[in-house]
């Protein structure tokens, strides 16, 4: 049974997301990637956020699961993240996340899968924080239909946050619903742009936020 915390209020944002990637093959099978993602919040007029990410992801049974239209991955990542906190000031902070992806095509139809762990070291000299570092499992579930003879693919997807280090080890305080729509310009040149829903749950002044964002990415 989950706990139940005390709601004193709730906040509601609309903001916009920009992202930009650049993924390589060093191998087949294995990739390494790095990537710059900006999030604006308070109506678009203040920078919350900045992340730079490097990411390193290795296929699992290539060979074996390509004849049954699977893939399986296993991806390791950290990322440097300025953000903005709710004591208001900029601070740095430091994750880490291991991750396992799977997905299944039926013809023009894909379904994934993605569970990852987080962990968030966050400045306690400049912060006091119960929980340092911050621990989540994400699960997120993805189903995506490439359009026919066209360059474009959509993608439906829900994902929730398990928070990890609650005393109960039960409490999911978030869901993210994205809506996005992805165009392959080329072989290497990939744009999209997105709709988020974040809504926290459980959490004190739960916030609910609304995002429109851009991304590309090089690969």
């Amino acid at each position: 049974m989950l706990p139940l915390v005390a709601v004193k209020g709730q906040s509601f944002d609309f903001g916009t997301e920009w992202e930009a990637k650049y993924s390589h093959n060093i191998v087949k099978g294995t990739s390494i990637s790095v990537g710059e993602e900006l999030r604006l919040k308070r109506y678009s007029t203040r920078l919350t956020k900045s992340e730079t990410t490097l990411a390193l992801s290795q296929a699992l049974f290539r060979k074996t699961l390509k004849q049954h239209d699977v893939k399986l991955r296993l991806g390791v990542s950290y990322a440097f993240i300025y953000r903005y906190n709710k004591n208001d000031y900029y601070e740095p902070q430091h994750r880490l996340n291991v991750q396992m992806t799977s997905s299944k095509r039926w013809g023009d139809w894909s379904l994934a899968t993605r569970v990852r762990y987080q962990t968030t070291f966050r400045d306690t000299h400049r912060g006091s924080y119960k929980y340092n570092p911050q621990m989540y499992m994400r699960y997120k579930l993805s189903l995506a239909y490439t359009i026919p003879s066209k360059p474009w693919k959509l993608t439906l997807s829900e994902e929730c946050f398990q928070r990890l280090n609650h005393p109960s080890h039960k409490v999911v305080d978030e869901f993210r619903t994205v809506i996005e729509a992805q165009y392959r310009i080329d072989r290497h040149n990939t744009i999209a742009i997105h709709l988020k829903a974040s809504n926290e749950m459980l959490v004190k002044n739960p916030d609910h936020f609304f995002a429109i964002g851009a991304a590309y990415e090089f690969d």
